[in-house]
């Protein structure tokens, strides 16, 4: 016996660590199945916009066990007053940094799947927007937008802006009355009524569900959150359709826009 282990000892041990190391690969690749942990930081940013309701969350996905492929990642939000339901899909990516100064635009990105690594874990900043209603706003917007260059065509024929000269005052009266005719036209109006209507963000409280979903083998791990909007978020959120109907006009004139307005409503 004693011979045998001398003279085959460390072939056997060799062919065991073979063994063993093939065993935990297979192991990690066959039955060890991957998790996805998600931690969340700072608020949820609550936003409403030519894009519809909209949704900006922050925060770091792990993997756990063995690489993790994402290949997309949805909300689920439900009003609790009335158990409203809505889907809202990621549009954008955009960098975990804050811009203090605010003089640089912010840069965004399509989504698209990535991987994540148990040694690796991926940090995200994205938006979600509900792409349903979108749907629903954007032949509305294009109405509005049409109306708006019969506008502006009346505009250039009145005077042709360049850069560096001013119109003379009887120009510039003749585009305000212009202008103000379109903000007190029919599509205008009907335009902002609409807008108005379709934005969902009432007060109260909501229940926010985030999935996020692995492919090979498909599945889903969510996270369960609830939120609250306050009377004054609603009111500043719906003045936003003020916002999106300057845009074009202001973009004429060259001139600042209303700010978009945003909620911030902590994890709870």
């Amino acid at each position: 016996m004693v011979e045998f282990i001398k003279s085959y000892g460390i072939l056997i041990l060799a062919i065991y660590g073979i063994i063993q190391v093939w065993f935990i690969a297979l192991w990690k690749r066959y039955v060890c199945k991957g998790k996805i942990n998600i931690y969340e930081t700072g608020t949820i940013e609550i936003g409403y916009s030519t894009f519809g309701p909209t949704i900006g969350l922050n925060g770091t996905l792990r993997a756990l066990n063995k690489d993790v492929f994402v290949k997309s990642i949805d909300l689920e939000v439900v009003r609790e007053k009335d158990k409203a339901q809505h889907i809202l899909n990621w549009i954008a990516f955009r960098p975990p940094k804050i811009d203090l100064a605010g003089s640089q635009p912010i840069s965004m990105e399509i989504p698209a799947g990535f991987l994540i690594s148990p040694d690796s874990p991926h940090r995200f900043n994205i938006v979600f927007n509900d792409n349903e209603l979108f749907e629903d706003i954007r032949p509305l917007f294009n109405v509005y937008i049409s109306e708006w260059y019969k506008v502006a065509e009346q505009l250039t024929k009145i005077w042709t802006p360049s850069l560096g000269v001013n119109p003379q005052p009887e120009i510039i009266t003749q585009q305000f009355e212009l202008i103000e005719g379109f903000r007190k036209s029919t599509v205008h109006v009907d335009t902002y009524t609409s807008l108005d209507r379709k934005c969902y963000w009432e007060p109260g409280s909501y229940r926010l569900t985030i999935n996020v979903r692995e492919s090979k083998p498909d599945k889903i791990f969510t996270n369960n959150y609830h939120f609250s909007i306050t009377e004054a978020d609603s009111k500043n959120l719906k003045l936003n359709v003020i916002t999106m109907l300057e845009e074009p006009v202001s973009n004429y004139l060259r001139v600042q826009n209303y700010p978009y307005n945003f909620a911030y409503s902590a994890y709870k």
